[in-house]
């Protein structure tokens, strides 16, 4: 008897701050599946690799280089930003796992923030709550997981720990319905209704930062680019003061998030 049997494949992009732990985590997901190349037009190296989630399941993985914030200040973050909205054109990751430092809990979160605002499926891994313990700080997972409405997956990049659930959390995915840390469309309501139906965008967030950032981005022509120029322009967006405000509005979202799930 013949089996056409048809292993299904996902693609997931690894997201992190640097030194979150999701190169460690990558290796342990791929083994000696992995490859380096570069990522098109620039030297940064682009990690891939294969990993057997299941019997039934294999996923394309891709370590994205360490990032702050999605508004790239630095070539790393530059490749970060282009990954995220080449989805425009292109196929998107499935799932997007955001890799944070439990010990450096705040700073990592504004990230996760960020790429949830996006609008891709996330899974969350919690990584170095050893670190964090030791720092006096203590998680209530549950709450945590309430709050930030993703899946979360406690990890240990070091030792791998968590790996086997990691991979368990992406053959089955939760669906969540996507609410928003940061009410874009209200900032700029204007521009984000053109932006999002110029381009068919899902997100408000994605036509903002498109707004913020069309100069910087490899998927527009220069038409396209020209066009948001006259669309900024013409309602005034003050996109440096409106980027320096959402942020402060996403700390001040994650400080009431950090009241309700952590105990020092």
């Amino acid at each position: 008897i013949k089996f056409n049997f048809q292993m299904k494949r996902l693609k997931v992009a690894l997201i992190g701050n640097p030194n979150a732990g999701k190169s460690s985590l990558f290796n342990y997901l791929t083994g000696l599946n992995q490859k380096i190349g570069n990522f098109p037009g620039v030297t940064v190296d682009k990690k891939t690799g294969v990993s057997n989630l299941s019997n039934t399941v294999q996923a394309d993985i891709i370590d994205l280089p360490g990032t702050y914030s999605i508004y790239p200040r630095s070539l790393d973050e530059q490749v970060v930003f282009d990954y995220l909205t080449e989805t425009l054109r292109n196929e998107t990751p499935d799932i997007l796992v955001v890799v944070i430092d439990a010990s450096n809990f705040k700073r990592n979160l504004l990230l996760f923030t960020q790429v949830k605002d996006l609008g891709f499926p996330v899974i969350l891994a919690l990584n170095m709550l050893d670190l964090a313990k030791k720092d006096g700080l203590d998680f209530d997972l549950v709450a945590l997981q309430k709050e930030l409405n993703v899946p979360i997956v406690e990890i240990n990049a070091r030792t791998g720990k968590g790996v086997n659930s990691l991979k368990a959390a992406l053959v089955c995915p939760v669906h969540v319905i996507p609410d928003s840390f940061y009410k874009s469309a209200v900032v700029a309501p204007s521009v984000v209704t053109y932006i999002r139906n110029r381009f068919k965008i899902k997100s408000d967030y994605m036509a903002l930062l498109l707004a913020h950032q069309h100069k910087k981005t490899t998927i527009l022509t220069t038409e396209e680019k020209n066009d948001i120029s006259d669309l900024v322009e013409k309602h005034h967006l003050q996109s440096n003061s409106l980027q320096y405000r959402e942020t402060l509005a996403r700390y001040e979202a994650i400080h009431t998030i950090i009241h309700k799930v952590m105990s020092e």
